[in-house]
């Protein structure tokens, strides 16, 4: 498998543990509080790839590697992890669903500005259009038929987009680190800074009633490991061979994963409207990564890989 072709596969599946995290976030919300669940998730998932990168490298070295970077790493941690959840989570208490789901959508476009002008990663034509396809694919998807647009806490709506931008520059924070630091190290030391950070929040929510079952241990477990976890190391691969531009088009196919699993985990239904919607998102995405051979590439046959 080439370069892309892996990397390509690294971002799907990427997607899809992203787009698990909703449907299975919903259904553990009802029993323990925003901020705590984030806080215990990603505190999971960082002692799981703390252990992980121990046995790779051995704890001298992992810890070495720490402190070579720990100011990037802890600063990757914050933006990245704790304030993006915790603005995320503040936020839908504030607003809908459906506006914050919105302005989650925008990630990608802060991401691709900020792309080009710290990266210098190159603002084709091909991109404009897919990033606008794609982005007009994910309002009508996220936005569906019984949404109202017209209101929404202002104070909701901009802890979300907080939250939108706070992602977008992590993964300008996260390919910068990527040509010192390997995608195991990153992930590490950024989940073990999110978690704690999010740790002191916990006692915030003390006042609230916390009750778990054996399915919902279970259900953050898979949280922590997969979404939380592996997903990361998955984009960090991606992201060390293509550019942050190309790859932040595969999240407007989070959405569309997510009202897929929805349906029958949650009892959601799906319209021919939101079809065709996720047809936008689709082509969307397809517009943006196509990367079609020059007339001289396919003469002599070269396959192309790398940044589209």
């Amino acid at each position: 498998m080439s370069g892309r072709s892996s990397s390509v596969v690294a971002l799907l599946a990427a997607v899809i543990m992203w787009a698990s995290s909703f449907p299975l976030l919903k259904l553990c919300i009802v029993y323990i509080p925003p901020i705590t669940l984030a806080a215990v998730r990603y505190l999971v998932a960082a002692i799981f790839m703390f252990s992980i990168v121990v046995a790779m490298l051995g704890k001298e070295k992992t810890v070495r590697k720490f402190s070579a970077g720990w100011k990037r790493l802890t600063l990757l941690g914050f933006v990245g992890i704790a304030l993006p959840n915790a603005a995320l989570n503040l936020g839908l208490q504030y607003t809908t669903a459906s506006l914050s789901s919105i302005i989650q959508a925008s990630g990608p476009a802060f991401t691709i500005v900020l792309a080009v002008l710290l990266l210098g990663d190159k603002l084709t034509l091909r991109k404009v259009v897919g990033m606008i396809v794609a982005l007009i694919g994910t309002i009508l998807l996220v936005g569906g038929e019984n949404s109202d647009f017209g209101h929404g806490a202002m104070i909701g709506n901009v802890l979300v987009l907080i939250s939108a931008i706070s992602y977008s520059f992590s993964g300008v924070l996260a390919k910068k680190e990527l040509v010192v630091s390997e995608p195991a190290i990153i992930n590490c030391w950024s989940l073990i800074t999110g978690s704690l950070i999010l740790c002191l929040a916990i006692p915030l929510e003390m006042r609230y009633e916390v009750a778990i079952s054996l399915d919902i241990v279970l259900i953050i477990f898979f949280l922590a490991l997969f979404p939380g976890c592996i997903a990361f190391l998955l984009y960090y691969y991606a992201l060390r061979k293509q550019s942050l531009s190309s790859v932040s088009y595969f999240l407007y196919l989070i959405p569309l994963f997510s009202t897929m699993m929805s349906i029958p985990m949650l009892g959601e239904t799906i319209t021919l409207k939101t079809a065709l919607f996720a047809i936008f998102i689709i082509a969307g995405v397809v517009i943006a990564q196509y990367n079609p051979l020059s007339a001289g590439e396919k003469k002599n046959g070269v396959k192309k890989v790398g940044n589209p």
